[in-house]
């Protein structure tokens, strides 16, 4: 035969199971805030003006300079 439980313990009850909400919110909120990002970033007026088919107005120094023209002391 069991032995009755005490009146009161000073362990608390095992804490209810999280709904599914609870559990999963930062995932969904994180998948929604990359889908917003991806919508601004594609949507913005600046996306069509960053188009790779048109070279850059500024190209990057691509050759060293003339040594032959350098001021040695």
């Amino acid at each position: 035969m069991r032995k009755p439980a005490p009146a009161f313990t000073l362990q608390p009850l095992a804490p209810p199971k999280p709904s599914w909400w609870q559990a999963h919110r930062h995932q969904v909120l994180s998948t929604g805030a990359l889908i917003l990002g991806f919508y601004i970033g594609t949507h913005s007026p600046d996306a069509a003006s960053q188009s790779t088919d048109q070279p850059h107005p500024d190209p990057a120094h691509t050759a060293p300079a003339d040594s032959a023209t350098s001021s040695a002391p």
